[in-house]
């Protein structure tokens, strides 16, 4: 795994249910907030205390309820590439605003945009759809209606990295409506909800994160509900490998699981839970990367 101890957050200005997200993402839950600031101010503090590198960019105006989900519309590589990408609901995609673009331009200089997939109603929702090895040049892809094969299909051809698809749902039924709510990668180990993915891509997908030298821990549908799987491995100022998730999703891994993830990384977590049930994403999903 490349890491990296250098991240962006969005301020959570105009935070809200959004009704047009929930349609596919059976983790929102309508109900009302008071915290959603606070637990943003204290989840960035507790970044910047484990020696990450943060930067906040603030929306001028309340008309992006999910724009502290960055990682959804863009996405970075090593050395300096920045991709966009196209967005299903169409309020999220006002979250793609020029001068957060023209902020990011000043860093990387190799740009692609696939915004314009959403013309063709394909979408690819950068790091919710693509959990991604950089060190491997390789992608793991839940197929949804967020994340369409023929979009992967350009992303791959863009980027000259292999991408694993596969099919996942819940306990209903009803399409995971993003890979990184059922995995995440760390240098040693993966954490993976086995049981969501369909009996004809299980054993491939765990034969091949083992194939990659990682152990599996693997997580109940349950252990899903509460963000277990949407974790993100970063670096801190020392060089030392750290896995960022919510304290909701500590408080129900086993301790089993906790001394398997203990054994390799630190663990850095923070209570989010009204952003968790508001937005229907967890801590990985606040996080872009910039490599």
């Amino acid at each position: 795994m490349i890491l990296t101890d250098n991240i962006l957050l969005i301020e959570p200005i105009g935070f809200v249910y959004n009704p047009e997200t929930a349609a596919d993402n059976r983790f929102q839950i309508e109900k009302k907030t008071n915290n959603v600031q606070s637990q943003f101010n204290n989840f960035k503090s507790t970044l910047v205390n484990a020696g990450v590198r943060v930067h906040v960019l603030r929306p001028p105006d309340e008309t992006t309820p999910d724009a502290l989900y960055p990682n959804n519309w863009f996405s970075t590589f090593p050395p300096n590439r920045l991709m966009i990408y196209p967005m299903m609901a169409l309020n999220r995609r006002a979250e793609k605003r020029i001068e957060f673009i023209e902020h990011l331009k000043q860093n990387y200089s190799n740009i692609a945009d696939l915004s314009y997939l959403e013309n063709s109603n394909l979408f690819l929702e950068g790091t919710g759809s693509l959990v991604i090895d950089h060190a491997q040049k390789i992608a793991y892809a839940c197929l949804s209606n967020r994340t369409s094969a023929n979009a992967i299909d350009k992303w791959r051809s863009l980027t000259g990295y292999k991408v694993i698809e596969f099919t996942a749902q819940d306990d209903n039924n009803f399409p995971i409506y993003h890979t990184n709510v059922i995995l995440t990668l760390a240098h040693n180990f993966a954490i993976v909800c086995l049981d969501s993915i369909i009996p004809a891509d299980k054993k491939r997908i765990e034969n091949h994160l083992k194939s990659k030298g990682r152990e599996i821990i693997s997580i109940s549908s349950e252990q899903t509900k509460k963000f277990c799987g949407n974790c993100l491995a970063l670096k801190n100022r020392k060089d030392e490998q750290i896995l960022i998730m919510s304290e909701q999703a500590r408080r129900n891994f086993t301790s089993h699981q906790i001394k398997t993830i203990e054994t390799s990384t630190k663990i850095i977590s923070s209570d989010i839970s009204e952003i968790e049930f508001t937005g229907g994403g967890g801590a990985r999903c606040m996080i872009a990367e910039l490599f």
